[in-house]
């Protein structure tokens, strides 16, 4: 019988690969696992201001540079294949779609849609062969369409085909999910959440009458990543 009182037991042997590790939310996701017990390998473009926590071992690698994923995983993999992937890893440049020039539009298609294609191909080999599971970042935007972020949302949406193809291909070996949060606070949306008016008109929008925290995104990410929402 399953033990509903610890649904994350098996995450205390699991050995995590963690994209964007050093963000808001990367990084609050990546703390969360090593607290389980997990060994974390923190993949980001930026170094850490704080010292590195037990269990969590920080790699400057970039989502853009296959290359760099590769010595990661090779790493890693002298004693065994990550069990778990989560790209958080993404960058936002508010624009709409008639105003993005090709720069934007490149950089933003290669950070949050080519980045997780290569993050995936780079550390699901080993998973293909000995399983285990995947949680992508997707987002509202990919979902529904939404002003300045409008081009961030076609990479999005992409991201959560991109999921779907993935999760029927790997099965059953890998489980592969996402999850499409709508704005959190957070590095990336810290624009976002200094106005007051944009704050009341969200929270006016969303039922529950608040936005979503790192921990909503947590304990999700968390779940999906564990044997409780599947073998």
């Amino acid at each position: 019988m399953a033990d509903y009182a610890a649904p994350y037991d098996d995450l205390a042997k699991a050995r995590v690969v963690v994209t964007g590790g050093r963000g808001t939310l990367g990084g609050a996701v990546a703390r969360a696992f090593a607290s389980l017990g997990a060994t974390v390998w923190s993949l980001d473009t930026k170094s850490s201001d704080a010292a590195p926590l037990t269990r969590i071992h920080e790699r400057t690698a970039s989502v853009r540079d296959r290359a760099a994923l590769e010595k990661v995983r090779d790493e890693i993999e002298r004693d065994a294949p990550a069990t778990v992937l989560v790209n958080a890893a993404g960058i936002q440049k508010r624009t709409d779609f008639a105003g993005c020039d090709e720069a934007t539009w490149a950089e933003l298609m290669d950070v949050n849609m080519n980045g997780v294609y290569r993050a995936c191909q780079v550390f699901g080999a080993g998973m293909r062969k000995s399983g285990g599971a995947i949680v992508n970042f997707g987002s509202v935007n990919g979902v529904v369409v939404s002003g300045k972020g409008t081009p961030y949302g076609v990479a999005k949406a992409a991201v959560l085909f991109m999921t779907k193809v993935m999760a029927v291909e790997w099965a059953p070996t890998v489980r592969v999910n996402a999850i499409a949060p709508t704005a959190i606070p957070s590095g990336m949306t810290s624009d976002l959440f200094s106005n007051p008016d944009y704050v009341a008109t969200k929270i006016a929008d969303i039922p529950l009458r608040r936005y979503g925290t790192e921990a909503d995104i947590v304990n999700a990410v968390l779940w999906l990543s564990s044997h409780a929402s599947g073998l």
